[in-house]
C-alpha cells in the first residue's frame, strides 16, 4: 500500500484532509455581525504546488466587508520558493529560471455566520510567478475569521486559516500543456478597522 501512495497523492491527500478536518472546526459566536467594515492580515503557512512538494509560504491580505461580514472581497499577496527535493532527486537540471514564488489573489467570499460555525468560501483569480513563468488561475477554498475578544482591550484582533486551490494550466519545459492544483494552507493574524 505504501508504493502505491506516491508524493504526489499524498499531498493531494493531506489537503483533502485539511479541508473536510476545517469543516469540522468551529467557533462560538461573538455577535451576529461584524462591527468593522475593514481588515489587514499577515499570514504564514504552505504552499504545495502541484509535483514540486510542499513549502513555507508566507503574505498579507485586506479585507473589505459587505452587510456585517456575509460578503467580502479580498486582495492577498504572497511569496514562497519552489525549492524541491524531488525534482533535486530526479532531475539534475533546473526546471525553473529561479526558485521565487510570487501569487496574489482577488476573491469573493460569502460567509453565511461571520462569527459562527461554519466556514467561508471564496471563489476568484490569481496570478502567480512561478519560478519566472507568469501563469493566471481560478481560485476556490474555504477558512474561517475567529475573533479574539478581549485580546489587549477590545476586540479589534483576530485569527483566521484559509485552503485555497489555484487551478491552472501549466507547461514545463515545451512539453504538453496540464492541469495543476496547488493547495495553499495559511494561519494568520487579522486586524479590523
Amino acid at each position: 500500500m505504501r508504493f502505491l501512495l506516491t508524493s504526489f497523492s499524498r499531498h493531494r491527500l493531506q489537503g483533502i484532509l485539511l479541508i473536510v478536518s476545517s469543516v469540522f472546526i468551529s467557533t462560538a459566536p461573538v455577535r451576529a455581525q461584524m462591527p468593522y467594515d475593514n481588515s489587514v492580515s499577515i499570514s504564514l503557512g504552505a504552499y504545495a504546488a502541484s509535483g514540486f512538494g510542499t513549502n513555507f509560504n508566507y503574505g498579507a491580505r485586506y479585507n473589505y466587508f459587505i452587510s456585517g461580514g456575509k460578503f467580502f472581497i479580498e486582495g492577498a499577496l504572497s511569496f514562497g520558493s519552489l525549492k524541491s527535493k524531488v525534482l533535486e532527486n530526479i532531475t539534475r537540471s533546473q526546471v525553473f529560471d529561479t526558485e521565487r514564488l510570487y501569487t496574489y489573489e482577488f476573491v469573493a467570499g460569502i460567509d453565511p455566520y461571520p462569527n459562527g460555525y461554519t466556514p467561508y468560501f471564496v471563489i476568484g483569480v490569481a496570478g502567480l510567478n512561478q519560478g519566472g513563468q507568469s501563469n493566471f488561475a481560478g481560485v476556490l477554498g474555504l477558512g474561517k475569521r475567529v475573533p479574539l475578544k478581549g485580546l489587549f482591550g477590545g476586540d479589534r484582533l483576530g485569527f483566521r486559516y484559509d485552503v485555497r486551490d489555484q487551478i491552472f494550466s501549466q507547461r514545463i519545459m515545451n512539453n504538453d500543456p496540464f492541469i495543476s492544483h496547488n493547495i495553499v494552507f495559511t494561519l494568520g493574524l487579522q486586524l479590523y478597522f
